[in-house]
């Protein structure tokens, strides 16, 4: 059996203070199962010093249920030829905090190498296992991000040669116009799908901005009312004097849309939405104070678990039927928030609702973007376009598109082919270039090129996509016109029309 337990030796003091400051708690087993803790560890498990009797059930009674078995079998290190065991499990303290322990322990074993006793040390690692956690979230985001953009460019690309080929068809003399608009209605719909995968992987192209929150809210307010049904009251509680904010006003509106769906969808039968702004100002960073205008929206709903919590800004994670939800609302609102330099906050329990903050910051400027404009489908006067795209199916139809409307048109498929056809040409009056080109060549690069040849050529870019340097192409390469795929044959002849107009008035 176990021999008598040794009592302290004077070095063990100078050890028991070096736990202390490292915060590294002790512990043994004795010959008689009675748990020795030591001070630190105590306070580690949160127990009180007169309230601990020594027996290993308190020990178990602290940890987490679900950690309990494994911590209980011995033979993780008993009967493996080893006298060393790491583990790490959970512990629930008595205060309620949740902490993550690691533990080493070695077998004490006497001269003739009979188990004398356990003993072992504990140290609380609930931070480092919280960063890793959220490091391990980070690269999950970012790859599902990358790869949600590269896949919205391609399916981008199909969605727009799917539409041109329909207004193409639209121009035969017989065709089925309920079959027609069902097939430009699908791409369009695919289109939004595609733009909301760039809105989590924070790549849509925004048109930012000066926003007046309460205007915005109250001009969608009709259909927030008619979204959330007879039975769900819709409340407004609009702050006066709200700050204005920098935003695409349309990205905006639909993030109010997907969050009222949500809390409308969370509540069963009669029930309450909260929708308030108000400006709001806090300490970001070395006391410097910024100023926000903080959207927050609340309902009355079941709420959700902790687990369901932590996955719902997850991509394509929802709790909704099959066919009910693409599981992409929360994460696009987030996307969007995230690029307009504010952040957004949930919070919710079973039973007692779910809250959604958007804290989005204050402008201090006015952020001036061209509006929208439709145009009629007016044929051209013969003006040259130099098309670079890759894809073969989207080039055929764009070159249909445009020589049916009086342009002379010429096709390239990377930049080399598109200098040598400049050069034939000795250049082209407008370039309508893919931003991203086969094996990795970037359209810009190979416009600027382009018109550092032919100083007056107007460049108008389509895209699937949207990086930060896609975003800036607009303003680095001579004020270049973006389009963004799926584009319909009026937006494309109005971008036309508006850079071979901004060429004549120079």
């Amino acid at each position: 059996m176990f021999g008598p337990r040794k009592e302290p030796q004077p070095q063990d003091q100078l050890l028991k203070e070096v736990h202390r400051v490292a915060r590294i708690g002790t512990w043994e087993v004795t010959a008689e199962e009675e748990l020795l803790w030591s001070d630190e560890t105590l306070q580690l498990f949160g127990v009180e010093p007169e309230a601990f009797r020594g027996s290993i059930e308190e020990f178990f009674a602290l940890i987490h249920p679900d950690d309990v078995e494994r911590v209980r079998r011995v033979d993780d290190f008993e009967g493996s030829g080893s006298d060393y065991f790491s583990s790490e499990y959970r512990i629930i303290r008595s205060d309620g905090e949740l902490r993550h322990i690691r533990q080493t322990a070695i077998v004490l074993l006497d001269a003739l190498g009979r188990p004398q006793g356990f003993s072992g040390m504990v140290q609380n690692v609930s931070e480092q296992v919280e960063t890793e956690a959220c490091l391990r979230q980070a690269q999950k985001m970012e790859t599902i991000g990358q790869l949600s953009g590269g896949v919205a460019h391609d399916f981008n690309n199909i969605l727009a040669a799917i539409m041109g080929a329909a207004e193409l068809l639209q121009q035969e003399e017989k065709y089925d116009p309920e079959l027609i608009e069902s097939i430009i209605s699908s791409a369009k719909r695919g289109g939004e799908l595609t733009h909301r995968l760039l809105a989590f992987a924070r790549k849509q192209p925004l048109r930012t901005t000066k926003v007046d929150v309460v205007n915005s809210v109250e001009s969608i307010a009709s259909m927030l009312d008619r979204l959330t049904g007879t039975d769900i009251r819709l409340e407004l509680h609009l702050s006066q004097g709200t700050w204005p904010i920098e935003a695409d006003p349309a990205r905006l509106e639909e993030a109010l849309l997907n969050l009222t769906v949500n809390a409308r969808d969370a509540i069963d039968g009669a029930g309450k939405i909260i929708l308030s702004c108000r400006n709001r100002s806090r300490v970001v960073r070395d006391g410097f104070s910024q100023d926000f205008v903080e959207i927050d929206l609340r309902d009355t709903g079941a709420g959700m678990t902790a687990a369901v919590l932590q996955q719902a800004r997850d991509p394509f994670f929802t709790t909704k039927p099959v066919g009910k939800g693409t599981g992409l609302g929360l994460s696009m609102v987030e996307g969007f928030v995230n690029q307009s330099g504010g952040e957004m906050d949930i919070s919710s329990e079973p039973g007692g609702g779910t809250r959604v903050s958007l804290l989005m910051p204050r402008t201090r400027h006015d952020a001036q973007i061209e509006q929208e404009s439709t145009a009629e489908i007016i044929p051209g006067d013969g003006e040259s376009v130099l098309i670079i795209e890759d894809n073969k199916d989207l080039a055929a139809l764009l070159y249909q598109q445009l020589a049916g409307l009086n342009y002379q048109v010429t096709l390239a498929s990377n930049g080399q082919a598109a200098l040598q056809a400049a050069e034939r040409q000795s250049g082209f009056e407008v370039v309508l270039s893919d931003i991203m080109l086969a094996d990795g060549e970037r359209g810009p690069h190979v416009v600027k090129e382009l018109l550092s040849l032919y100083p007056r050529t107007r460049a108008i870019f389509m895209t699937g996509d949207a990086s930060n340097e896609q975003n800036s192409v607009e303003s680095a390469v001579l004020g270049g016109v973006v389009l963004r795929k799926p584009f319909d044959l009026e937006q494309l002849v109005f971008a036309l029309r508006r850079v071979v107009r901004s060429d004549r008035v120079a």
